[in-house]
């Protein structure tokens, strides 16, 4: 329970960009702000540096991940490849509850963009992907996706600059009707298309991350 509710402060800060990439994470210092020991927040650290959150040298010292244009075209790249073979594999099963729940998931987007809600928007959009792969049933895609759209949403909240989110609404509701009308190439075409929009977003040119005040980044009273 110690562990998580570290794991979670250190995920909200680092998504809401109050620990920018970079930020030094010293064990000793965020033990003292929980009052937990080094060990309990070193499960922590090396649970985040297994999701790729966060860096780990070999004198244990932690970083906040930095991530370069390269690592962000890779770690899409790696996404597009295994969301294509869901839908490749998807297209020949899916059913007409599940169009009928993505298209509901789609209109959740629309609102929250047209309100002006675009961290919300951004959760759905997410959650979105997370949905369609989920519907192929297998755990283990599963697992390996959601560690993916886990760097990839850091990536989103520290470098995002600028999205088109019409388009990018505009494309989930076209993915959809290529999954109602049995159209794998379309949808992959798509995909490739909605990646690299969300990247074009990005800004990595960030000075050096300044001093950061633990407590106030992970909100500790």
């Amino acid at each position: 329970m110690l562990t998580k509710k570290i794991v979670d402060s250190i995920c909200d800060a680092i998504y809401y960009r109050r620990l920018p990439p970079g930020t030094k994470l010293n064990e000793r210092e965020i033990g003292e702000l929980f009052g937990v020991s080094r060990s309990i927040v070193r499960q922590a650290l090396t649970r985040l540096a297994r999701d790729g959150l966060i860096e780990i040298a070999p004198n244990r010292s932690a970083v906040d991940w930095r991530p370069t244009l390269d690592d962000a075209y890779e770690l899409y790249q790696a996404i597009l490849v295994l969301e294509s073979g869901v839908i490749q594999q998807l297209i020949k099963t899916i059913t007409s509850e599940q169009i009928k729940q993505l298209r509901a998931h789609t209109r959740k987007e629309r609102t929250a963009f047209n309100q002006g809600k675009h961290d919300l928007g951004d959760k759905l959009a997410r959650q979105f992907h997370m949905l369609l792969v989920s519907f192929l049933g297998n755990e283990a895609i599963d697992q390996i996706h959601a560690q993916l759209r886990r760097r990839e949403a850091l990536i989103t909240a520290m470098f995002r600059v600028g999205f088109d989110y019409c388009q990018l609404r505009d494309e989930h509701g076209c993915l959809v009707d290529c999954l109602e009308n049995r159209d794998a190439e379309t949808a992959k075409v798509i995909l490739e298309q909605h990646h690299s929009l969300v990247i074009r977003g990005y800004n990595f040119d960030l000075s050096e991350p300044s001093e950061i005040d633990l407590r106030v980044a992970l909100q500790i009273d």
